[in-house]
């Protein structure tokens, strides 16, 4: 059973986000709402969101006014659970904390994509706090050289799934076609989401390449 997201006091944490979509099945198992962060110094060459690397372009929010919008969504959407990209969580990691732990607290499954190693994870200060209302972590540098046409969600190979708890852990929520998805998120510009390649195809396709 889903329960509302609780109330946070005045004060809030603030994180910087790229963007957002409800109810979308191309980042993670089942409909979540995803959440992109601005910001990643790893700057993987070949990542499908080279805009989100630098900070400052993005939109700050506080995180109970897009926990309340998480919350709304879980009610009205059959949002089951929230999947947090980027851009790199971990470079905004005690605000990804705070809004992690209400979603998990509410019922709602929790997905963090992530560049870095679990190994590297541990390393930083606070990271276990993450770590400890985490479902499952993706983890990893993405490798351009390594598509993964095996799982769903993941863009590649070398990536690990790391299941804190048994909630994804069946390994037949990851397997299927690679999907890609328009979101068209109120105040946000249209996006396309999903897997790496294929959204790479999809936008050559539309700009008329091969």
């Amino acid at each position: 059973m889903i329960r509302p997201i609780a109330a946070s006091p005045p004060g809030a944490i603030t994180l910087e986000i790229a963007g957002t979509a409800v109810g979308t099945e191309a980042e993670g198992p089942h409909r979540r709402f995803a959440v992109w962060v601005q910001g990643c110094t790893l700057a993987c060459p070949g990542c499908c969101n080279p805009e989100m690397f630098v900070r400052g372009r993005g939109r700050t929010i506080e995180v109970p006014a897009l926990n309340r919008a998480i919350s709304e969504a879980a009610q009205t959407a059959g949002v089951e659970g929230i999947t947090v990209l980027g851009g790199e969580p971990l470079q905004q990691l005690g605000a990804v904390a705070a809004l992690c732990e209400a979603a998990a607290a509410a019922g709602l499954g929790v997905i963090v994509f992530t560049g870095h190693t679990l190994a590297e994870a541990r390393g930083q200060v606070g990271f276990e706090r993450l770590w400890a209302c985490i479902d499952t972590l993706v983890d990893g540098r993405f490798d351009a050289r390594q598509p993964d046409a095996a799982r769903r969600f993941v863009g590649s190979r070398n990536q690990t799934l790391v299941h804190r708890t048994p909630r994804y852990a069946d390994p037949s929520l990851w397997q299927g076609e690679p999907t890609v998805e328009l979101v068209l998120t109120p105040g946000e510009p249209l996006r396309l989401v999903g897997a790496p390649a294929l959204a790479r195809r999809v936008v050559r396709s539309l700009r008329g390449g091969s």
